[in-house]
């Protein structure tokens, strides 16, 4: 395994710990209750700019090496690029929808939680894929001096709610996700 996959599915994984969280936070709306509107927000906020900041273009490296070493592997793999382009639209209308869903504005509370659970089932469903065929793909026709290539190319920016210095916005998000996690090991 390289250090490039490595690096991608433990953020697959964190951007599955905040998809959890924004489900729990939206249930609680749903049952007329108050959620944690700082935790949303940060969700919101961390999904519009971090994946298309830092993830995709990671991914998209990788895809383009991959479509220089096994052209044939593209069919498989899908065009991940149009694919971030719809995750990223999908996202902005998302956050305008739960914004004004939180004001009171639009769309009712009933439906605000089929509407979230969407939005996660095709994140969900991205996620999934690249795990299951693009990252399988790519560990097979790269060769090691090609993950090299790819690991001078990327940036290694902290992460700004996973990373080592947490940012002021993503505190209360934070310590969200690391109570779930220690709730979670206990059981």
């Amino acid at each position: 395994m390289t250090e490039i996959i490595l690096v991608l599915r433990r953020e697959h994984g964190n951007i599955t710990k905040l998809l959890n969280a924004l489900e729990r936070q939206i249930a609680v709306f749903d049952r007329a209750g108050e959620p944690a509107y700082d935790i949303i927000d940060g969700v919101i906020d961390y999904l519009l700019s971090y994946p298309d900041l830092y993830h995709h273009p990671k991914e998209e490296l990788v895809l383009a090496k991959l479509r220089e070493r096994k052209p044939a592997a593209i069919e498989t793999v899908g065009d991940l690029k149009l694919e971030h382009e719809l995750l990223a639209s999908k996202a902005r209308e998302f956050a305008a929808g739960v914004r004004a869903a939180l004001e009171r504005t639009a769309p009712p509370r009933g439906s605000l939680g089929q509407w979230t659970q969407n939005f996660i089932d095709l994140q969900m469903r991205h996620l999934e894929q690249e795990e299951r065929v693009f990252f399988p793909e790519a560990l097979k026709a790269l060769t090691s001096e090609d993950w090299a290539e790819l690991e001078a190319k990327m940036t290694d920016e902290d992460d700004p709610l996973f990373g080592g210095n947490v940012g002021e916005r993503y505190k209360a998000l934070h310590r969200e996700i690391l109570d779930w996690d220690r709730q979670n090991k206990r059981r």
